[in-house]
């Protein structure tokens, strides 16, 4: 048993110390879904909605999902630089993939954080940071469409 624990405990060790530098990355993801998931209630409380179970389900597998591009991100970050040395390319994208789902999930749900918190005290934000928000969302878009031909 302890042989099991301590490779495990070792496996699990360099995993980490592996992926240490999206470490960042995978707190701001998760904190702006948690945030929004915290608004949303709120919101919905205070608008007299209250809370269903059945939303509540679909809005956390909804999440679950954006932690999911977050890691598929990883994924792609580690096997595409292995696949093209495999086949004699070089591919300088470090991080790449896992930063561009990443920021675009973060200004994502950062908008959906200040709409749920408009919802509860419309006088709390300024029109300006919403209007910000969706400004930089907008340029990511633009910027995906323009260097979708171009991968």
């Amino acid at each position: 048993m302890n042989k099991f624990k301590s490779f495990f405990a070792l496996a699990g060790g360099a995993v980490v110390a592996y992926f240490e530098k999206y470490a960042l990355l995978y707190a701001f993801v998760a904190a702006a879904v948690l945030l929004d998931l915290v608004t949303g209630m709120l919101a919905a409380i205070i608008a007299g909605d209250g809370l269903s179970s059945r939303i509540a389900r679909r809005g956390v597998f909804k999440k679950i999902v954006l932690l999911v591009a977050v890691a598929f991100g990883t994924f792609l970050d580690v096997l595409m630089p292995f696949a093209a040395a495999k086949v004699g390319l070089r591919f300088e994208g470090a991080l790449l993939f896992s930063s561009i789902i990443g920021v675009y999930i973060c200004v994502t749900e950062s908008i959906s954080v200040a709409e749920n918190i408009c919802r509860c005290r419309p006088d709390i934000l300024p029109a300006q940071v919403t209007g910000l928000l969706k400004e930089f969302q907008k340029k990511l878009e633009q910027n995906k469409e323009d260097t979708h031909g171009k991968l």
